[in-house]
């Protein structure tokens, strides 16, 4: 089975690495001559809680010089970038070729518009990592993934992806990929969001009484868009049961939520989420298709988002030069 991964940052150099040192035909799409070189000549290397790992893996500088089939093509960028890669990629592909959209949000239905239904796969990424430089990753967190196509299809080439990434993390193939996707967007929401605005760990975050209830806020806000879409929302991991957080907005009931959500930010101390991750470096962020994402179906269910709506304003005034990064920030939440 031939795979073809475009993006090697966090996500996509982590699952080649690992793919490949278990023996699976890889190669992969950096950015440039120079990423792809260096990739080639010295390697990827993961660090962190899988061990440490150093491959070298063929690679392309851009996606237009590939050539050949694939029986699997993986999508690991920004959901930016998606769409104009899937269309690219379409020469690759064999009639049972599966494409994988690798990304935060939920993505599924704009790649399957592109490579059609029977070959777009969405794929949620439950573990966490960060880029300490071009072809070097440090994995955070542990995690598992989950992969399923629309409407339930289950097609053979679906059996040989789950397990491949089960090398990487467990995978399980999901009936209804968009709930996951959709447990997954609630969470990246929360930690992406107040790391974004307040330049913190999660860990350092979620030490702060504002912060952690301003996480219940989004997740809350998050909730009653999917049940005015009759979606049921999956718990995410071993704690995040959302549905629990509907039961009540009560002082006591709160502060028991609250205590979970501190657990989750000791469990996950040192990771230092994507949003905050691209505005230390100067770069566009993904919270279009978190915070976003909530504010811009709550319009369209006619639900009120009034937290991701000023969340996602703050972040883009962040990008935009209009705010700082600031524990401050976290304070006009009060």
């Amino acid at each position: 089975m031939k795979t073809l991964i475009i993006g090697v940052g966090c996500i996509g150099g982590t699952v080649a690495t690992i793919i490949k040192s278990s023996g699976y035909d890889v190669e992969v799409v950096a950015h440039g001559e120079e990423n792809a070189r260096l990739i080639e000549e010295k390697g990827f290397t993961i660090t962190g809680v899988k061990g440490d790992r150093v491959v070298k893996l063929k690679a392309y500088p851009d996606i237009d010089k590939v050539e050949g089939l694939y029986d699997i093509v993986i999508i690991a960028t920004k959901y930016q970038q998606m769409p104009e890669l899937a269309e690219k990629s379409l020469r690759l592909l064999k009639d049972d070729s599966l494409v994988v959209a690798m990304q935060n949000g939920l993505c599924v239905e704009t790649l399957a518009e592109i490579v059609g239904e029977d070959r777009a796969v969405g794929c949620m990424i439950g573990f966490g990592a960060t880029m300490v430089k071009r072809n070097f990753v440090n994995v955070t967190t542990d995690g598992e993934f989950y992969v399923g196509m629309l409407n339930g299809r289950h097609p053979p080439m679906l059996d040989s992806l789950r397990e491949m990434l089960s090398c990487v993390y467990p995978t399980k193939i999901a009936d209804d990929i968009n709930a996951r996707l959709y447990s997954k967007l609630i969470i990246n929401s929360c930690i992406n969001a107040l790391a974004g605005i307040s330049g913190k760990t999660l860990g350092e975050i979620l030490k702060d009484k504002t912060a952690r209830f301003t996480f219940l806020k989004i997740a809350r806000e998050a909730m009653n868009v999917a049940n005015a879409m009759n979606m049921k929302v999956p718990k995410y991991g071993a704690l995040l049961e959302y549905r629990l957080l509907m039961i009540s907005d009560s002082r006591v009931f709160n502060a028991l939520c609250c205590a979970v959500v501190m657990i989750v930010g000791k469990k996950n101390k040192n990771v230092k989420p994507s949003t905050l991750q691209a505005l230390e470096a100067g770069k566009t962020t993904e919270i279009d298709i978190m915070n976003g994402y909530i504010s811009k179906l709550g319009k369209q269910y006619n639900v009120p988002t009034p937290v991701n709506d000023k969340l996602t304003a703050m972040i883009k005034q962040i990008e935009n030069g209009e705010r700082k990064l600031s524990m401050q920030n976290i304070r006009e939440f009060d």
